[in-house]
């Protein structure tokens, strides 16, 4: 028999926790859409403010709700196929603190608490939709996932958008500004990550009979080439010929966008240019996988 001191309580009431596969898909999407923030909103703040995820975890939405901060503001988001509601929520100080970088009015401090403006709504509806564009451009496969900006909340905490019990993934954003550290929270319902394929339940995978060592060594000496598009320009022959040095040619891809990383013509990666040292380099956000 299993004394007391020894028995281990059990909590049936907590949710089942993302483990395995669905725990690092979930931290990939999470860490790319947060990189991919971070520069959408360098161009409207500058560089002065900077994104971490801290780290993931489960609850149900009663107590994820409680611990959101009030006053505060949240990002309603549509998600996937589905649609299914998805929430990133923000202290009232962090939103006043992003609104006066955005304006150039930030001190030393943070700023004294209050409403904000509807201009300043306006502003912050901007930074809640790059939010959305950068979880859709930050999903780790070659094709896109629609999400888009439903509703800007206010007190998040009062809100009735997830079912009391309902098992929600949460995960916390550290954000660093030039007055001091603060977080905020993403909300995901775990019904609704699953219905993306983020979820531990995948069929196990029929093993397939493996080449030889030598021959695997072999292929993977064998040299490729991936070349890299900046975007593509549709014009005639005759307007070809007048391209003289100093034109711009208008591409066809839109700024911010993933860049195409291609191996014999072929889409492998998407994902963003940077710089090495004197040299262009090429940050994969994405991978194609047959």
């Amino acid at each position: 028999m299993t004394s007391s001191e020894t028995a281990t309580s059990i909590d049936f009431t907590a949710p089942r926790r993302l483990t395995g596969n669905a725990t690092r898909a979930l931290a990939q999407w999470n860490g790319t859409a947060t990189t991919v923030l971070q520069e959408f909103w360098q161009s409207l703040l500058g560089n002065r403010i900077t994104l971490a995820v801290a780290r993931t975890d489960s609850s149900v939405a009663q107590k994820a709700q409680q611990a959101l901060p009030d006053p505060g503001y949240a990002a309603l988001l549509k998600i996937g196929p589905t649609r299914f509601d998805g929430m990133v929520a923000f202290s009232s100080r962090i939103v006043l603190t992003l609104v006066s970088e955005m304006l150039g009015t930030l001190g030393e401090e943070w700023p004294t608490p209050r409403d904000l403006t509807p201009a300043e709504l306006s502003l912050i509806e901007l930074l809640f939709g790059e939010i959305a564009r950068a979880f859709s451009q930050g999903w780790p496969e070659v094709e896109t996932l629609p999400v888009e900006l439903n509703d800007i909340l206010v007190r998040p905490l009062r809100s009735r958008i997830f079912q009391p019990r309902e098992n929600l993934i949460r995960s916390i954003v550290v954000v660093q500004t030039p007055v001091g550290e603060e977080a905020f929270v993403i909300l995901m319902p775990q019904a609704g990550l699953a219905s993306i394929g983020i979820d531990d339940t995948s069929a196990t995978s029929v093993p397939h009979q493996s080449a030889s060592p030598q021959m695997r060594a072999l292929t993977e000496t064998l040299p490729v080439t991936m070349s890299v598009s900046l975007g593509r320009a549709s014009l005639s022959l005759g307007e070809m010929h007048q391209l003289t040095v100093g034109d711009v040619l208008i591409l066809d891809q839109p700024i911010g966008n993933p860049l195409e990383a291609q191996i014999s013509g072929r889409l492998h990666f998407l994902g963003h240019a940077c710089r090495l040292g004197q040299r262009q380099g090429f940050r994969i956000l994405a991978s194609h996988k047959d």
